[in-house]
């Protein structure tokens, strides 16, 4: 029988980090209007994890560093026409499209985190509150 040997990747904290942004997210997202406060609380815990795994991304293990993932656009392009010629080379951890997917998906927890904080600081709550209410006059 073939034995396989079983790699771990990730690092504990990138894996948690994951796995909560996921609960986290999902939380928010079915909370909008019934339960504000709720909704409120998983927002900045989201914000906090973002900050944490983009720390991370520069400090963390070897996996967890955006050096070791984020490729330049032309081998991005370059893996995905491999891709489609079925001719793809094998990565441990994120191939270059999955590298720009995860920065895609950072980005786009960090921008909804953002517009759902100055969405707060606009109805007058949370740290930006001072700052809309002198820009409004």
């Amino acid at each position: 029988m073939l034995k396989t040997r079983q790699i771990k990747v990730w690092d504990p904290l990138v894996r948690s980090i994951h796995w909560t942004l996921v609960a986290t997210f999902t939380l928010a997202f079915v909370t909008e209007d019934e339960f504000m406060n709720l909704h409120v609380i998983v927002g900045y815990l989201v914000l906090g994890l973002l900050a944490i795994r983009l720390a991370w991304g520069f400090v963390g293990s070897r996996h967890a560093r955006f050096t070791d993932f984020v490729p330049a656009a032309g081998k991005a392009l370059s893996y995905l026409r491999d891709l489609l010629n079925l001719r793809a080379r094998r990565y441990l951890g994120h191939n270059p499209a999955g590298g720009l997917m995860i920065i895609a998906l950072l980005l786009s927890l960090l921008i909804t985190a953002l517009c759902g904080l100055a969405t707060f600081g606009v109805q007058g709550f949370g740290p930006w509150a001072d700052w809309f209410r002198v820009q409004g006059g």
